[in-house]
């Protein structure tokens, strides 16, 4: 979910430390001359172009099975006319419609109890339109580290990750559990920031992630210590996930949710080059909304898909309920949990009482799968920016979910939004 700023000031200093000192390029990742390439101008072209940076990897597909499942459509329950945030002190009321047009949104899915209340696409999207995931990337990965628990490849969250990661033994890591990778509490060394030597852009950038991985971290505080959001943690899980399942991500993801819960279209996982074929499994699914819902919809029916058991209900529980025992500083994102907000597994919630809580899968630039269980309701949002505060689509999204929840209809839009003709964008 991390932002990073313009990259435009740091694109100088990189090359010129390059050229500067060309003998220390094997020294230090980010002298990597791929790296630096990468750095400067696939960085640029991502400012310009954030919906379709995707592009710039190579992939691995990722196929679907027909038949692929389509959500029944509510009868006449619609989404509410005008939702409502906070700004400052004061609610702000504003048209749906309207909001979504001035925030770029591509896509927006509302399902109620199963059924498809709203789909609707915006400035240029259609319903086949490869919508980024951004960190909602992560929320898969995770699913993916609890069915390998599930079928028995991975023996626990508890287990330390030198037991699948033997090459970081004696360096740091030897107290770091799977869990502590979940709950982003590994304490390993990353910053969140847009100069070349920071973790954030070395990790997107860089073209043998499984090596600098396994070479190049190094750990800053013990693990359990704080919440501290670190993409590293990710690409931990997905070696473990390699070796452990002997697959790649993208094929175990096919294997397991993609087919299995009959997603639409087929999608592409973005990997750090043709060479190593790491998939980007923090940042770099590349799917439909539609098929992002559906993602949503399996996790707010605790796992299950048409009666079959996909994901352990145990899984998903452990990892959407809020925790009241951690207790946790947060180092990085202490707004969020100011504002009641925890995290659990890749995801993030927001608790509001006893057993009312909601979760999000949430990206970069504003894509959300927003999961409210006592409301029954699944939403998508896809875009290249978020428009309003983070928090202020939570709130949205709760409107939303409370709104249709109780049948409200008077405010209610006179009819849900009809998908529009398809075509490739």
């Amino acid at each position: 979910m991390n932002k990073r700023s313009s990259l435009g000031p740091a694109f100088a200093i990189a090359l010129t430390m390059f050229f500067l000192n060309p003998a220390s390029a094997t020294a230090t990742p980010w002298f990597n001359g791929g790296y630096l390439y990468r750095y400067a101008f696939w960085g640029l072209r991502q400012q310009f172009s954030p919906s379709d940076d995707y592009k710039m990897f190579p992939y691995r597909k990722i196929e679907n099975a027909p038949p692929a499942y389509q959500f029944p459509r509510a009868a006449s329950r619609a989404v509410p006319v005008e939702v409502e945030y906070k700004e400052g002190d004061s609610t702000k009321r504003v048209a749906l419609r309207r909001l979504l047009e001035s925030t770029r949104t591509h896509a927006f899915i509302v399902i109620k109890d199963g059924k498809l209340l709203d789909e609707r696409y915006l400035n240029g999207y259609q319903r086949d339109s490869i919508c980024i995931s951004r960190s909602m990337a992560k929320s898969f990965t995770s699913a993916l580290v609890g069915i390998a628990i599930d079928d028995g490849y991975i023996k626990s969250v508890d287990d330390l990750i030198t037991k699948y990661l033997p090459e970081l033994h004696g360096r740091g890591f030897d107290t770091i559990t799977i869990r502590n990778l979940l709950t982003m509490g590994s304490g390993i060394r990353y910053r969140i920031n847009e100069l070349p030597w920071d973790e954030d852009a070395l990790y997107y950038f860089y073209p043998n992630i499984r090596q600098l991985l396994l070479t190049d971290m190094e750990v800053a505080e013990p693990p359990g210590q704080s919440f501290h959001y670190t993409d590293y943690n990710v690409g931990l899980l997905a070696i473990i996930l390699e070796r452990t399942t002997h697959r790649s991500v993208s094929n175990y993801l096919q294997e397991k949710i993609w087919k299995p819960i009959g997603m639409e279209y087929p999608a592409t996982w973005s990997l750090d080059s043709y060479e190593e074929g790491f998939e980007l499994t923090h940042v770099a699914l590349n799917a439909r909304a539609i098929d992002y819902a559906k993602f949503g919809q399996l996790f707010l029916d605790k796992g299950t898909w048409n009666g079959k058991q996909i994901i352990s209900n145990r899984w998903v529980t452990e990892s959407t309920a809020p925790d009241p025992n951690d207790r946790r500083a947060w180092e990085t994102y202490p707004e969020l949990a100011d504002s009641g907000g925890y995290y659990k597994y890749f995801w993030w919630g927001k608790s509001r009482g006893a057993d009312d809580y909601s979760f999000e899968a949430i990206g970069r630039w504003g894509q959300f799968i927003f999961v409210a269980p006592r409301a029954n309701v699944v939403i998508v949002r896809t875009a290249a920016n978020f428009g309003i505060d983070l928090n202020q689509w939570t709130q949205v999204f709760q409107y939303i979910a409370d709104s249709v929840s109780r049948g409200d209809q008077t405010r209610a839009a006179e009819h849900t939004s009809a998908p529009q003709p398809s075509r490739h964008n």
